[in-house]
C-alpha cells in the first residue's frame, strides 16, 4: 500500500504481523539493574488526543522517523497494572491483551539484560479502540513498572523511546496478530504527569499546562464499525489523502497551536483555546478522517459549536467526538446533542497527577 504525501513523498507499507518482543528498531544501552523489591501496582490515566502537528509526517514503526508531534489531554478513566518479579525466566499474564502486553515485556526484558520473569495483571478501563489511547497507555504502564522495579535501568526519554520507536498494534479480527503501528510517543508524555501536553518531533514534550478542575470533557461515540489495520482499504485511502492535503494544513495547524492554543492555555482564555481546535478539526486533516465514518461526524461537532461548547474535535482516528465546557448547562446540552445524533455518550474530567502507584 501506497500512502502519498505528493509527487515526492511516498510511504510504501505492507502490514505484515510481527512476533511479540520483535525489536524494529534497536534498543540503547541501559545502566545495571538494581531490584529492591519485587512488586508494584501503577494506575494511568487514559489518553484523549486532540491530533498531530503534522500529519504528512505520520509514518510507522519500521520506518523509524518520528516527527508528527501531537496535542492530549490526561483523563479520568483508568489502565491499572500489577507487575511481580519472578526467578524463573517466564512472562505470565493475565489480560484481555496478553499478546500485545507480552510485546513490550519481551523488550524491556531484552533491553535491561534481565534474566527473571514477570507476572503482570491488567486491568484497562471501558472505553477501547474510540481513541482514549487504551493500546499505547496499557503498553506504556507495563514498561514503567518493570523498570521501576528494575532499579530504572532506562530513563524515561529511554523508555517512551523503547515503546514508541517498537510500536505495535492489534489485529481487531484476531487478538494474536500485531502489527507496526504509528506513535508519536505523546500518550506517554501526556500520562506521565498528568494535564495537557503538546509533543513534538522525536516525541520530545514541549508545552504542559494543569487542565481546570471544573473543565469537563464530553464524549460521544457514533455506532459504526472500526477496521483493524490489516483490513482496511478506506483508512488506507484517507491516510494517503490526508498526507498529501497536509503539505498546506501543517504550516497552518503549527501556527494556530503556537500563536493560539498555547498561549490562551497559559492564559486561561479556554474559549479561545477551544476556537483553534474547531479550527484545527474542521479545516485541516481531521476533517477528512471525519468523512470516512459517514456518519456526519463535522455535522454533529458543527451542532455541538452552534450550541455554545467552547471546544471540540475528533479524538485520535475516532470515531469519537469530543467537546469541552466549564458550564454544567452547556454540559447537559453536549450530552443531549450527542444522544440525539445516535452516539453513546460519557464524560470525564481532566488528570492532572499521571501514573501513580496504588
Amino acid at each position: 500500500m501506497i500512502f502519498e504525501a505528493s509527487s515526492y513523498d511516498t510511504v510504501d507499507w505492507s502490514p505484515i504481523p510481527v512476533k511479540p518482543g520483535t525489536v524494529i528498531n534497536k534498543l540503547g544501552k541501559t545502566k545495571p539493574i538494581s531490584i529492591t523489591r519485587k512488586e508494584i501496582t501503577l494506575k494511568s490515566p487514559c489518553r484523549i488526543d486532540v491530533g498531530l502537528l503534522d500529519y504528512a509526517a505520520l509514518k510507522f514503526t519500521d520506518d523509524n522517523d518520528y516527527k508528527a508531534g501531537e496535542m492530549s489531554f490526561a483523563c479520568d478513566a483508568y489502565t491499572i497494572v500489577h507487575v511481580k518479579l519472578i526467578n524463573e525466566p517466564e512472562i505470565r499474564i493475565k489480560s484481555e491483551r496478553e499478546m500485545f502486553v507480552r510485546h513490550y515485556a519481551i523488550l524491556i526484558k531484552k533491553a535491561t539484560n534481565y534474566k527473571g520473569g514477570f507476572e503482570i495483571e491488567t486491568t484497562a478501563h471501558s472505553y477501547l479502540h474510540v481513541g482514549f489511547g487504551s493500546s499505547a497507555i496499557m503498553a506504556e504502564t507495563t514498561i514503567f513498572a518493570i523498570n521501576k522495579l528494575l532499579g530504572e535501568p532506562m530513563s524515561f526519554r529511554e523508555i517512551r523511546r523503547l515503546v514508541a520507536y517498537n510500536f505495535v498494534e492489534e489485529s481487531d479480527s484476531d487478538h494474536t496478530k500485531l502489527f507496526p503501528g504509528a506513535s508519536t510517543g505523546g500518550s506517554f508524555n501526556t500520562i506521565r504527569r498528568g494535564g495537557f501536553v503538546i509533543t513534538s518531533s522525536e516525541c520530545e514534550e514541549i508545552f504542559h499546562g494543569e487542565i481546570p478542575s471544573n473543565l469537563s470533557f464530553i464524549v460521544g461515540t457514533p455506532k459504526v464499525k472500526v477496521a483493524g489495520p490489516e483490513n482496511s482499504e478506506t483508512d488506507v485511502n484517507i491516510m494517503g489523502w490526508e498526507r498529501h492535503n497536509e503539505r498546506i494544513n501543517a504550516a497552518k495547524s503549527c501556527l494556530w497551536i503556537v500563536m493560539e492554543i498555547m498561549p490562551y492555555w497559559v492564559k486561561g482564555d479556554f474559549s479561545k483555546v477551544g476556537n483553534a481546535f474547531y479550527n484545527y478539526t474542521l479545516f485541516g486533516g481531521k476533517g477528512m478522517q471525519m468523512l470516512l465514518y459517514r456518519c456526519d461526524a463535522p455535522g454533529i461537532l458543527f451542532e455541538q459549536k452552534e450550541a455554545g461548547l467552547e471546544g471540540g474535535w475528533m479524538t485520535s482516528a475516532g470515531p469519537s467526538l469530543v467537546v469541552f465546557t466549564q458550564d454544567k448547562d452547556k454540559k447537559e446540552k453536549a450530552i443531549k446533542i450527542f444522544k440525539r445524533r445516535g452516539c453513546e455518550v460519557a464524560v470525564v474530567k481532566g488528570d492532572n497527577i499521571g501514573i501513580q502507584e496504588i
